[in-house]
């Protein structure tokens, strides 16, 4: 076997020559067939690195695999969140019955545009865009490797979505809505609606999230529901997703009084500071058996979401006249790469004054309706140290790496 500076060539028991290289992400490709003689080889492997070297190479594997082995693969891919691959998994579904059988590269962008279409006669636009999204995925991996030269998903239309028509609701709504909800999930309400924690961060809140001589709740973790089965998942839904932020009085008087009322004494650090039957898990259902008829006696929509109090915090926010940037890191949204960036750093002086205006922005109603507990007595005042050093390892946290 001779070797070359780009690929090698071997002669073979038939007498033929065998060409192979390795492609930019290193996977060893051989040549789709053997040559007659050497020389014709050499000139295999000298048009392939010119390809690789314009980005027109094809993997001749690309002509062998189907759509549906190829999707596959690439749900197979690790580091992928078991409830992403569900999601991927459902979305391709509704497009394997038309390309699954057809190899990667007889797939063309005319099939792709009159299944969206068809698919768009059925959903709504933004179940399109979401399955879509899945298809769009998975070609342009194929691109990515080689495997065919151009995405058939470029420049396909779509459905347009209309913003959604939300209901708004104001911190006079949310005290009513904690009025009615039962005394152990008040906190968990408040939580959602004041501070914006989604609903696998909330409940995955631990009594070592909760730092009251600093006056912050820290998000480390996070339940995923799958399935019908939860677990904690040490990372949040994006890298944004872990982050600390200062608590505005009205939610750490509410924490410690659920604690001391509705926890046993002697709850270690890792104990989680809401829970349901049994001490387990809070599940979704909660929205269903819990929210739902409190919703309805607070005269509240009956179908109000949990992720919906999120709207009221983040919306809250923005009309109490927060930054935006404040806002967000507080949210923990995720933009562009330099947005996340600035955002992960904004300053802990204009974090705490984000809760003492939402202390303010909330006091009025709740104190109207009477639902403000008496001043923890051991709540300190406003600290000033900055809200992101950790000190909440203090309590016993495990310290968690996003």
């Amino acid at each position: 076997m001779s070797r070359r500076q780009f690929g090698s060539i071997r002669r073979l028991p038939s007498g033929r020559w065998q060409a192979r290289f390795r492609d930019r992400t290193g996977r060893l490709v051989a040549a789709p067939g053997t040559f007659a003689t050497k020389g014709d080889a050499s000139r295999y492997l000298a048009a392939a690195q010119t390809d690789l070297d314009r980005r027109a190479f094809l993997d001749p594997d690309g002509s062998h695999i189907t759509v549906a082995e190829w999707a596959e693969e690439w749900l197979a891919r690790p580091g992928k969140r078991p409830s992403s691959v569900k999601r991927d998994r459902q979305a391709l579904d509704v497009f394997l019955p038309t390309f699954g059988t057809q190899y990667l590269t007889e797939v063309r962008a005319h099939d792709v545009q009159t299944a969206v279409d068809a698919r768009a006669r059925k959903v709504s636009p933004a179940t399109v865009r979401r399955d879509f999204a899945s298809l769009k995925a998975i070609f342009a991996a194929a691109c990515d490797l080689d495997l065919i030269e151009r995405s058939p998903t470029r420049r396909i239309k779509l459905p347009t979505v209309l913003p959604p028509e939300r209901e708004t609701f104001g911190p006079a709504d949310i005290a009513r809505l904690v009025d009615e909800v039962p005394a152990q999930y008040q906190a968990l309400v408040l939580v959602a609606a004041v501070l914006g924690l989604r609903w696998g961060e909330a409940v995955a809140l631990r009594v070592c999230d909760v730092d009251f001589q600093r006056a912050t709740v820290t998000v480390a973790q996070t339940v995923e529901e799958l399935a019908g089965h939860v677990r904690l998942v040490p990372h949040g839904k994006t890298r944004t997703s872990l982050r600390s932020m200062t608590a505005p009085r009205l939610v750490l008087e509410a924490l410690a009084a659920h604690l001391r009322e509705h926890r046993p004494p002697g709850l270690g650090p890792e104990d989680l500071v809401f829970v349901g039957r049994g001490n387990a898990i809070l599940r979704r259902s909660f929205v269903r058996r819990i929210l739902h008829p409190a919703a309805e006696r607070a005269g509240l929509p009956s179908s109000l979401t949990f992720h919906a109090l999120r709207h009221v915090a983040v919306s809250s926010m923005a009309e109490a006249g927060l930054p935006y940037s404040v806002t967000q890191a507080r949210a923990g949204h995720s933009t562009a790469r330099m947005t996340m960036e600035v955002y992960s750093h904004r300053s802990s002086a204009a974090d705490r004054s984000a809760a003492d205006i939402l202390d303010r922005y909330f006091a009025e109603a709740f104190e109207e309706a009477e639902m403000v507990p008496p001043l923890y007595p051991e709540l300190p005042d406003r600290p000033s140290a900055d809200t992101n050093d950790q000190s909440r390892l203090a309590a016993g946290c495990p310290q968690r790496q996003p």
